[in-house]
Order: C-alpha cells, then structure tokens, then sequence
C-alpha cells in the first residue's frame, strides 16, 4: 500500500507539471465595447482601436479613429503601435483580434485589450459605415 501511495504521488505531481506548461490562459484581458468606447473616451487611458480586420470589411464599416492592421499583416507592422498605448484590438467576431492579441504581448505590449465579440458586437455608437 505504501508503494501505491507513493506511486500515485508521483503521477500526480508529473501530471501536474505537464498540464501546467500548458496553461492556455489569455496575457491579454477581453473587454466589453462599454468598457473599451469608455476607454478610448479617457484621455489618461490613452486607449485606440486597432482593427485587424481586412480592407474590404473596413470598408463596409469600423469604429471612427480606429487604426487598420490587418492581422495578415500584424508582424510586418506591429512597429507602427505605440506601447505607451492601451490597444483596443478587435476584428469581425474575436478570433482575429485574439490572434493579434497574442502576438503583440509576445512582442512586449502590456496594454493590450480584445474587445469582445468583434465588431458584430459593437454597439452603433462605436461604428460609422
């Protein structure tokens, strides 16, 4: 039985070793687009909107002011964002803007924020066409 205990102790710990390295939460924080039009609003926040949506879904509406890097083209032009800024990053529906998301905290953006349920999710007040 002493065996067994130690034995289970030890797959235990292995496990939970390996599920650790695997750790799939987010470094970025998800926002609502109440809580990111409040920031871009702030002028202590120093928040933008970065869209990594295509030109032609820009075209057919984004959010005024926002800045357009498409995420095909985020590792080209990840330069072009100031880190002195909270970016607001959406796209369509959220899985781009996480993508983008991801990829700028590795590059060392610290103020880095997915809005939530992209920009099908954004209130009128948000969106001009």
């Amino acid at each position: 039985m002493k065996h067994f205990t130690l034995f289970a102790l030890l797959i235990l710990c292995i496990c939970g070793f390996t599920f650790a390295g695997n750790d799939s939460k987010d470094l970025f924080t998800t926002v609502s687009w109440e809580k990111a039009i409040e920031m871009s609003k702030d002028k202590k926040a120093k928040a933008i909107f970065v869209d990594v949506r295509t030109p032609q879904e820009v075209a057919q509406g984004t959010v005024a002011g926002s800045l357009n890097i498409p995420l095909q083209q985020i590792q080209a032009r990840y330069s072009e964002l100031p880190k002195d800024k909270s970016l607001l990053i959406f796209c369509r529906s959220g899985k781009r803007s996480r993508a983008a998301s991801d990829f700028l905290i590795q590059q060392g953006y610290t103020k880095v924020y997915n809005v939530d349920g992209g920009f099908l999710a954004a209130p009128p007040s948000a969106a001009f066409k």
